[in-house]
């Protein structure tokens, strides 16, 4: 009995005393232990989570350079309210003045960079307009691939000039899509259903094929320049994997990009230049846009987007510019 009595006591200490107090410290210590070993369990695992993450934007980060972009872009004109129907192009001429063109508007429209209505900036005479570029001296060309035709606007001026198809004395293309123009002002122009890239030269009076991607590219898009003076042309594959650059006359591509540090291309369509040399490539099914730098053969995500990109541009001050597929165009500020 005795022992009994004082067993209480002493467990009524416990929940009340010091000796209770320490009795509890000691327990609540060893379950803390037990507590801290698995906390530091789930810290490694968090740990090693983070470190997978980082390692991704690693790799995704570009080794040429610093520049980042914002990834929201700002709405250009009333695209966002009034999308491009079936876009196909954006480019911008100067600093000042972007161009858009749609798939079915059957012309080229334009507005200022900080504007908020976009305007005609050519004649309606293009039945499925296609892609637009620029020579030096500001003219304007055109593809429109269900006549076969290629038209020129000098500058300022929106009556054109058909270039190739009738009524010039150049037969027309079977399926003529993007074009680009060199210091020459010799005329490169991508037939895609021949899969050929045809050169006009500087007086518009010859029209022959320079490249022939058959067995090579599956369907071609954009084509580019790599330099004004260049006889060296990037081509982009929008049924493919690839961006190609190939030499004219040659047999077949000098060069593949395909490879970006977070996967590969696809149906990349938009591509363009900057001033180092560096490509940025649209690429449509990741909808993203890719960096490829001077030199390098593995891209770098540089935009990650809500819409497949289908074109872009660059300002002089390294902003760029994409229209996707939905109509819409955004601007995305250099960080």
């Amino acid at each position: 009995r005795t022992e009994k009595k004082f067993l209480y006591i002493q467990l009524a200490k416990e929940n009340n005393g010091p000796t209770g107090t320490s009795t509890t410290v000691t327990t609540t210590t060893a379950t803390t232990t037990t507590t801290t070993t698995t906390s530091t369990t789930t810290t490694t695992t968090t740990s090693t989570t983070t470190t997978t993450t980082t390692s991704t934007a690693t790799t995704c980060t570009s080794s040429c350079t610093n520049n980042t972009w914002n990834q929201t872009g700002v709405a250009l004109a009333d695209t966002s309210s009034n999308p491009v129907p079936s876009p196909r192009c954006i480019m911008l001429n100067g600093n000042d003045t972007v161009y858009v063109c749609g798939h079915q508007v059957g012309y080229v429209e334009k507005f200022a960079i900080n504007g908020t209505n976009r305007m005609a900036a050519t004649s309606n005479s293009a039945d499925h307009l296609d892609y637009i570029s620029f020579d030096k001296s500001g003219a304007l060309y055109t593809t429109d691939h269900n006549t076969g035709t290629v038209q020129y606007y000098p500058a300022g001026s929106t009556v054109p000039t058909v270039l190739v198809g009738a009524p010039s004395s150049i037969a027309s293309l079977t399926d003529p899509r993007a074009t680009a123009v060199d210091s020459n002002y010799t005329l490169y122009i991508n037939d895609r259903s021949n899969n050929k890239i045809m050169m006009l030269n500087q007086n518009g009076t010859s029209l022959t094929s320079v490249i022939d991607s058959n067995g090579v590219i599956s369907k071609m898009s954009t084509i580019l320049l790599k330099s004004s003076s260049s006889n060296e042309l990037y081509i982009s594959d929008e049924d493919g994997t690839a961006v190609y650059l190939w030499t004219v006359g040659a047999a077949a591509p000098s060069l593949n990009l395909t490879s970006v540090g977070c996967g590969n291309l696809n149906n990349p369509k938009g591509i363009r230049l900057d001033a180092n040399g560096n490509l940025y490539v649209a690429d449509s099914g990741n909808s993203r846009i890719v960096m490829f730098c001077t030199n390098s053969t593995v891209g770098t995500v540089i935009l990650t987007l809500s819409s497949s990109p289908v074109d872009l541009d660059l300002d002089l001050n390294l902003n760029l510019y994409v229209m996707l597929s939905n109509g819409q165009a955004y601007k995305y500020q250099l960080i």
